[in-house]
């Protein structure tokens, strides 16, 4: 037994755990394995490498198993589809709107998106007689309306002529006609809501203060199939429902009972149409990453997972850029429970009607946070399909939503968890942003005033080609003119690149730049000085890019060149150095780049080079998105170029890690910290680290601590002799 199967996890994928040695989980997969597997949805904030992909791999292709395998076992089907229809006084899950949550016993719920709103309505509806009441108490200031309403009628209570509802502000409405009444309640106010269908009749109170009756209700209301199921609707609130099940707080009086109390002959429960067993074919999970990298890097790691998985087998399709569409679709056609690929893929498949969405019952998205920030449209994507997504399956089974990231805490991904998912779990193992003690981090600054090497240099073949931002500017050599100190900048940069892998011995390396057209520029530059590069952005090829990951993974290549969005969550073991030629737009970001150094304990060191000059750049907002643009006027006048200040972009990641980064100098003499003596980059701190110096100077307090406990434990056995000599 291995120490996940403490978690529920199944013998069959505890021996897939053993095969990859893991012995022990991680700390992220000790918390998310039991979350996911006891189905709650789940926030997970953990940095890349810390096993964060098989925390949510692992209990996914267990869930997605056992359910297939109980889908296959009639008795395990009928025994489901008897108890499909739920017989209690509850909120229903399969009558609200998405962004509602709805807690575990079904008589709490919140909305937490603050301009929409969301409601919900009872699993049982009351009609031909009797007087029924039920109690709200607002649980978090907002605006709420409680009422009535059939199933004919929106979640909008108040809005048609189907529903009745009376609000915070001390309005009741019908037919989108809002009116005086009552009085104005908030947080800890008990609202209490009367159905007279003996009179017809509907009115409220607060705090057990009656009102006069809201409105005479139509005789149709009798009627069955009209009948009126207790309502709730909220914007950014919270608020509890008792239908009865425990004492009211205001006891409603003149002859009304507990809705709960009902007759079942004027009880008419909620039934979804088609409510049927789950569809074998349509995929239980959807897998969402940012790039094909990561697509192929989880889709690598679930085959794995499953292939100790039978009767049945569980069917996994890569959706990766370069995998034939033609292929996809017949898999698709014959049926898959697991898919992963990008938003744009699956959207793509989900509109076109090729990927069946009706029984998904788990959607991961890895990397939520970039997702979420991105300008290209992911996030508009991630919204549309939440919104084609069933809230439940047609077998009533709930959606389970877990997100990750390695940099959660910001208002996006607050406010995405309140909008999709039900009273999330944070699974936060990382916190705020701070920099490993495995990782040595230092900045060489960059000043092409001071040193001019550049312009000896600027006509070499083998120097660093620039950008061309600069080709229509006029350069005047051996001044400070700003476009001339920012050419000679990027020349520099180039420069300091070089003196930086010779002086360091680099033979592996990460290098980021900012643009595409800045790491084709760097290949060719590495690839001229005798060094062994590739690059890896979105203008190569999926079989490009696959030579290029693999060929650096398996040390044949020594420096691997990338943007940001591509090297987005890509574990590679054992990288000794990173090297940022700019430093990030995004302040989160430099963490997250150097964390590609200091993996599983091993020391990595990260340079970054930092302008002491505004350097300009291209900032494409061109419709072409860069291709074939040549305006390089500032944005502010109809170009597309900015002028990026690196020493205020420091400044700010300073403040977010709260330390001052360390400064070296061009020759990149990095200082040795008295504790970790030398320092052997991509070794683990035991074997390349000796710490003689600190042990020598700290020996005599050390033996002076030894004979004073020695002494101390000898005068405690003279003060206790006596006791030895009674026995």
């Amino acid at each position: 037994m291995t120490a996940f199967e403490e978690f529920g996890v199944i013998p069959q994928l505890s021996e897939a755990v053993s095969s990859l040695y893991w012995t022990l989980p991680t700390p992220v997969q000790s918390e998310a394995i039991p979350a996911i597997l006891g189905g709650v949805d789940a926030l997970i904030a953990a940095e890349t490498g810390s096993g964060k992909t098989g925390a949510f791999c692992l209990p996914i292709a267990q869930i997605v198993w056992e359910r297939r395998k109980d889908a296959l076992n009639p008795s395990s089907s009928s025994s489901s589809s008897s108890q499909s229809e739920i017989h209690e006084f509850i909120l229903n899950r399969e009558d609200r709107d998405v962004s509602l949550q709805i807690d575990s016993d079904n008589l709490n719920c919140d909305s937490r998106v603050p301009k929409d709103w969301n409601g919900a309505r009872c699993r049982a509806g009351l009609h031909t007689s009797g007087k029924y009441y039920y109690e709200v108490q607002i649980k978090r200031d907002g605006l709420c309306r409680i009422g009535f309403s059939t199933l004919a009628g929106t979640l909008k209570i108040g809005t048609d002529f189907e529903s009745f509802g009376y609000g915070g502000t001390a309005k009741k409405s019908y037919g989108k006609r809002f009116d005086d009444y009552g009085k104005t309640f908030t947080t800890n106010d008990v609202i209490g809501c009367f159905l007279d269908l003996d009179n017809l009749q509907i009115w409220w109170s607060r705090n057990g203060e009656h009102f006069k009756p809201g409105y005479k209700i139509n005789e149709k209301f009798r009627n069955p199939s009209n009948c009126l199921y207790p309502a709730v609707l909220l914007q950014n609130s919270a608020l509890d429902v008792n239908f009865g099940g425990k004492p009211f707080k205001y006891e409603p009086g003149n002859g009304f009972i507990a809705i709960n109390q009902a007759k079942e002959n004027c009880v008419r429960w909620f039934s979804k149409e088609k409510k049927g067993i789950i569809d074998l074919n349509s995929p239980l999970c959807v897998i969402l990453e940012p790039t094909r990298e990561l697509v192929q890097q989880t889709f690598i790691n679930m085959k794995v997972f499953v292939s100790y998985l039978n009767d049945p087998k569980i069917r996994c399709i890569s959706l990766a850029a370069g995998v034939n569409m033609t292929e996809i679709i017949k898999q698709l056609s014959i049926g898959c429970d697991i898919i992963i690929g990008t938003p744009a893929r699956v959207v793509d498949l989900m509109q076109t009607g090729k990927l069946a969405v009706t029984a998904l019952q788990f959607i991961v998205i890895d990397e939520v946070d970039q997702f979420l920030a991105d300008t290209n449209g992911s996030a508009r994507q991630i919204d549309i399909l939440f919104k084609h997504l069933p809230l439940v399956t047609s077998d009533g089974t709930r959606r389970q939503v877990i997100a990750c990231s390695a940099t959660m805490h910001n208002f996006e991904v607050e406010r995405f968890a309140n909008r999709h998912m039900s009273f999330p779990q944070w699974i936060d193992l990382k916190g705020t942003d701070c920099v490993s003690n495995d990782i040595h981090h230092v900045v060489c600054h960059v000043d092409a005033n001071e040193d001019k090497q550049w312009i000896r240099l600027k006509h070499q073949p083998n120097r660093l080609e620039d950008d061309h931002i600069h080709d229509s500017d006029k350069i005047r050599l051996g001044t400070s003119d700003k476009n001339t100190i920012s050419l000679g900048t990027k020349i520099l940069k180039g420069i300091y690149v070089l003196k930086a892998i010779r002086a360091l011995n680099m033979d592996k390396a990460i290098i980021f730049c900012r643009t595409k057209q800045q790491c084709d520029q760097m290949e060719t530059f590495l690839m001229n000085n005798g060094l062994s590069a590739v690059c890896l952005h979105g203008n190569r090829t999926a079989e490009e890019r696959d030579a290029s990951l693999d060929g650096f993974q398996t040390g044949k290549i020594g420096f691997l060149i990338c943007t940001d969005v591509v090297a987005r969550g890509l574990d590679v073991q054992g990288v000794p150095f990173v090297i940022n030629m700019t430093l990030p737009d995004e302040k989160a970001m430099y963490v997250h780049r150097i964390g590609r150094v200091g993996r599983a304990e091993r020391m990595g060191l990260s340079i970054s080079l930092v302008s002491e000059n505004e350097e300009k750049v291209w900032f494409h907002t061109c419709r072409s998105r860069g291709i074939g643009c040549h305006n390089s006027e500032e944005v502010q006048n109809g170009g597309c170029a900015i002028w990026m200040n690196e020493k205020r972009l420091l400044g700010d990641i300073e403040e977010h890690i709260g330390s001052t980064i360390s400064t070296v100098d061009s020759d990149f003499n990095i200082p040795i910290d008295e504790f970790d003596g030398k320092v052997v980059y991509g070794e683990k701190r035991g074997a390349g680290v000796s710490i003689q110096g600190h042990g020598l100077s700290t020996a005599s307090s050390v033996a002076q601590l030894s004979d004073l406990e020695t002494r101390m434990q000898l005068e405690f056995l003279k003060n206790i002799r006596h006791v030895f000599a009674q026995s």
